[in-house]
């Protein structure tokens, strides 16, 4: 499995956003905006600077999740909530606006991400763990990591193992992967180091009273490269 980020966030990309500018600070519109589209939270203060911001929905997630790891929908709904817990507790991000002597603004964000460097391989080790977990059940103690089966010289104990392990059903490896995803969400962590991105905000030019966020895909990109790591 080579996911090198959670990629059903880029549903974010298609949103097309606008918003009140009358007495707007800039810096409390690319607040709110980050904290709506991100944390899903602040949503009175974006919808107070935009009229439009197409955040994917709950289903939306739990829909994206259950494609991508090839799980059920209820199991999808649980992975969000994790993932979600995830970005709430270990993320953040700081704004400095940057002079601008036009009506053009630029925003610093800096980032603390998750850290996503090693998901492929937690997630690969922790299924071992659950296949080692459920032959213990079988009532193999004596095996503490996939590795040691090489080593058993015991051909009756060899063989039932070997049995066993043919009799796993889809089933049964679709709950060895998906209780190795719950572990794997939960261990993620805050990254080492912040990054920064830039973010633009300027009035629309036909109508100055609201927003826009220029070049908006790929500073949605850039933003959610950012918090996944």
């Amino acid at each position: 499995m080579k996911i090198k980020r959670i990629v059903i966030m880029l549903a974010f990309i298609v949103v097309v956003l606008t918003g009140c500018a009358k007495n707007a600070d800039p810096k409390d519109v690319a607040t709110a905006f980050i904290n709506n589209v991100i944390y899903d939270r602040e949503k009175e203060a974006a919808e107070k600077y935009f009229y439009q911001l197409g955040a994917p929905s709950q289903a939306d997630l739990v829909q994206d999740f259950s494609e991508l790891f090839d799980i059920s929908k209820e199991q999808a709904k649980e992975l969000v909530a994790i993932y979600q817990e995830r970005l709430d507790k270990e993320t953040s991000f700081s704004i400095k606006m940057k002079d601008s002597n036009s009506n053009r603004q630029e925003a610093q964000v800096t980032i603390t991400g998750l850290d996503q460097t090693t998901f492929d391989q937690t997630i690969e080790q922790k299924t071992d763990e659950e296949l080692v977990r459920w032959l213990k059940n079988k009532g193999y103690d004596t095996i503490e990591k996939l590795d040691d089966i090489d080593k058993i010289s015991d051909e009756k104990q060899l063989n039932g193992i070997l049995k066993e392990l043919n009799a796993i059903t889809d089933k049964d490896l679709n709950q060895f992967q998906f209780e190795a995803l719950k572990k794997a969400f939960k261990d993620l962590k805050a990254a080492k180091k912040p990054k920064t991105i830039h973010l633009q905000l300027e009035p629309d030019k036909k109508e100055k009273k609201y927003w826009i966020i220029v070049d908006e895909e790929k500073c949605f990109n850039e933003l959610l490269d950012a918090f996944q790591g």
